[in-house]
């Protein structure tokens, strides 16, 4: 056979093994929140909003522990998760020190996911950052070092009038257009603040179309029923939210209905909402302890620490847990809680803002771009012959 021959065979067994398995790759941010959020779902509590903001703090964080293989809440440059997460923009409701309601968890390790998250769950200060009733959105960082350790930060906040609701709980997709409405509510300052800052919702309205005018209003409730029209597609249902105080804002969610189920559906990121300037409500929390030295053991061993969630009428004060012991917790019992009603299961992980680097698909478009030169050069040699 022919040397050329022989390099196109090659090339084309290249691409078809290649192809396969860059499409089996799962997005780590996605796995990530539908695992928080299933956890939630169990203990009865919304699912947490994916915030682009916070993810870009988290990101920031998890780059630069595996950049600098250090295992602190502090960053390299001096950074505290508050200060990060502000400096992404993320406008979270403060405490009247001015800190802000957020909070972070880290692991560190060279374990998967399915060991950060047991390790979460059965730590009491990472287990009340994850199932907070405080927080209402959530971000996540994953990177890896030299050395093979994976570093996964999850940033967690709340910010005034972004309240968000979830159509079955999260669903990508339904073949049923009777959908069901979670809705979260403001429990970081129920009071709300102002004029324009509101505190817990009372009444809710919802429609299918971005304008609510002459609909009317409905008690609020943790689970409300729905239903899309019956034309297969993306659909989008609007949710406006009011207080006792007359105080309103609106929130989204999408779903795919019938034809078109494995589209993913497109993201609603919620309206900007400037950072509030009066003085909180709570009362001045504990301040935040130094954060203790550690110096990691010649081994590396998986490392997590977390930032407790804020409570109320008093914050709690920043516990930094640093863990040089092997990960060999198990996941806590929840088959024997009582069990909470949920409309559908979470979907399989859709990308979303996914930072995965394009050296695959780089190497494939070459690879197929040989195939086509080594292609027309036997056909034009052929032709000669």
């Amino acid at each position: 056979m022919p040397s050329p021959l022989i390099a196109l065979s090659l090339i084309i067994t290249l691409i078809l093994i290649s192809a396969p398995i860059i499409a089996q790759e799962p997005d780590p941010v996605a796995v990530w929140q539908v695992q928080v959020n299933q956890a939630r779902l169990d203990e009865g509590l919304a699912p947490y909003g994916f915030s682009s903001l916070l993810t870009a703090a988290a990101q920031r964080h998890a780059d630069d522990l595996a950049a600098h293989e250090i295992w602190s809440h502090t960053g390299s440059d001096g950074s505290t998760p508050k200060q990060r997460i502000a400096e992404a923009g993320y406008a979270a409701w403060t405490w009247n020190s001015g800190e802000l309601i957020a909070g972070e968890n880290f692991w560190t390790g060279y374990g998967t996911i399915d060991d950060a998250m047991t390790f979460f769950l059965d730590d009491p200060p990472h287990r009340d950052n994850l199932l907070s009733t405080t927080y209402r959105e959530i971000g996540v960082g994953v990177a890896t070092d030299d050395a093979g350790r994976n570093y996964y930060v999850l940033d967690l906040g709340a910010r005034p009038n972004v309240l968000p609701v979830f159509i079955n709980d999260g669903a990508a997709s339904t073949d049923d257009p009777q959908i069901a409405l979670r809705l979260t509510n403001e429990e970081a300052r129920p009071g709300g603040e102002g004029t324009a800052f509101m505190g817990q919702a009372i009444e809710i309205r919802i429609s299918n179309e971005p304008q609510f005018n002459d609909l009317p209003w409905q008690s609020w409730e943790p689970l409300v029923p729905w239903t899309l029209p019956d034309t297969p597609g993306e659909h989008i249902v609007y949710v406006q939210l009011r207080d006792a105080a007359g105080r309103t804002a609106a929130s989204a969610d999408t779903i795919i209905l019938g034809e078109g189920a494995d589209t993913t559906p497109t993201p609603i990121p919620p309206s900007p909402t400037p950072a509030p300037t009066a003085t909180p409500i709570p009362p001045s929390p504990t301040p935040e302890p130094a954060a203790p030295t550690f110096t990691p053991a010649p081994t590396p061993q998986p490392v997590t620490t977390a930032e407790p969630v804020p409570t109320q009428p008093q914050a709690q004060p920043t516990a930094q847990l640093l863990s040089p012991t092997p990960l060999l917790q198990t996941t806590p019992d929840l088959d024997g809680a009582t069990p909470f009603p949920t409309w559908t299961p979470l979907p399989t992980p859709a990308p979303r803002e996914t930072d995965t680097p394009d050296t695959p698909l780089a190497l494939l478009a070459i690879l197929q771009g040989l195939a086509l030169t080594l292609g027309a050069y036997l056909a034009l040699r052929r032709g000669q012959e």
